[in-house]
């Protein structure tokens, strides 16, 4: 691959050779393997321009020199590696006299250009302090949110459903038994935020949050004839973390956790996770949830827009950790699901003089 297009720009990316597009080595990696791996390379003098990417990135120089642009401004020479974290800019200009070759690396199970029609950049150059310089200080809670949404959509979770992991009856299974976990704690969290509102506006719209939502979990259980009960520690833990602390936060501050974190992740959840439900005797929870959630994101954006917000502060603590903490949550369950489906994989019968596997080159 040399170019990619982004929003209808065609950019230009050097060399990109993903693992994944060769056979060899999608046979010999694992179906369920987190890293994604790219050869990449810039001629000396070529220059891959600014961008961010919404996921964490990590770019090893194997041979060569290059200059880093961006926010990082740097020679890398061989054995040297560059850390991006999501949202970062960052580009490279190859060095002289022969630019580079690198491993692009990120932890999502997915590459960063492995589907060219939804390639995991954004070339649009940040304005410092952009969102600061607002007049109405809700737009920087709002602004945040979308850069918190966009990377949730990339989670590890989703890119692994979308590559089959749910493909077979019993991973299907595993994974609606520990989404069962988590439906259970959102009714709780739901249920603890009318009993602790205290304001009237904020307690209507937690009664008539309640009213639409009461009872999903138990409808998505009542749904399923075969079910096992699953206790992780950390799924467990994770999941009541909603339910605890809502109970101790502010009217405003459960407004945000709420509707601005656990329903707008649940309009990704549910986009990804449905199309694998369909034939599923719980797929009228998938339809509704895909139908409604859109809604319940939007009640919160109004009542945020017409009430005074105050301190802004407490309100992007809320936000930032309950998007870490779905994040979590996601990240145990994909854990949960792998790890059952490579304990379900038979091992082969042994044959009588087998023989052994053939080594094979692979050229870059």
């Amino acid at each position: 691959m040399r170019t990619v297009v982004v929003n209808g720009v065609e950019h230009w990316l050097g060399h990109v050779k993903d693992f994944t597009k060769h056979s060899a080595l999608v046979d010999f990696l694992p179906k369920d393997n987190r890293i994604s791996m790219a050869w990449v390379r810039l001629e000396a003098g070529e220059q891959l321009d600014e961008h961010t990417h919404p996921v964490d990135s990590m770019i090893l120089l194997c041979e060569g020199s290059a200059e880093t642009i961006g926010d990082v401004k740097s020679s890398m020479n061989a054995g040297d590696i560059l850390v991006v974290p999501p949202g970062r800019d960052h580009g490279f200009i190859g060095g002289q006299p022969n630019g580079f070759w690198g491993l692009s690396l990120q932890f999502d199970s997915r590459g960063l250009y492995e589907e060219i029609t939804d390639p995991w950049a954004s070339f649009e150059k940040r304005e410092a302090d952009a969102m600061a310089l607002r007049d109405d200080p809700k737009e920087i809670l709002f602004q945040r949110n979308e850069y918190y949404m966009e990377r949730f959509d990339k989670h590890r979770l989703f890119a692994l459903i979308n590559k089959g992991l749910l493909d077979k009856p019993a991973n299907k299974a595993r994974f609606l038994d520990c989404f069962q976990v988590w439906s259970n704690y959102f009714q709780k969290m739901v249920f603890a935020r009318v009993l602790c509102t205290r304001e009237g506006a904020h307690e209507d719209l937690a009664w008539d949050h309640l009213i639409e939502e009461l009872g999903h979990n138990r409808d998505l259980s009542e749904a399923r004839t075969k079910k096992t009960p699953v206790f992780d520690p950390i799924l467990e833990s994770s999941a009541a973390w909603f339910q605890n602390i809502i109970q101790t936060l502010s009217d405003i501050e459960k407004v945000v956790l709420v509707h601005l974190v656990v329903e707008c992740s649940a309009t990704f959840f549910y986009k990804h996770v449905k199309p694998a439900m369909q034939t599923e005797s719980t797929n009228k929870h998938f339809d509704e949830h895909s139908m409604h959630d859109h809604e319940h994101v939007k009640m919160g954006y109004d009542f945020i827009r017409e009430y005074p917000v105050g301190d802004l502060a407490p309100l992007l603590e809320i936000q930032e950790k309950g998007w870490s903490m779905l994040g979590v949550v996601m990240a145990r369950i994909a854990d949960l699901v792998v790890h059952f489906a490579a304990a379900e994989v038979e091992e082969p019968v042994a044959q009588q003089a087998e023989e052994p596997e053939k080594m094979e080159l692979v050229g870059a």
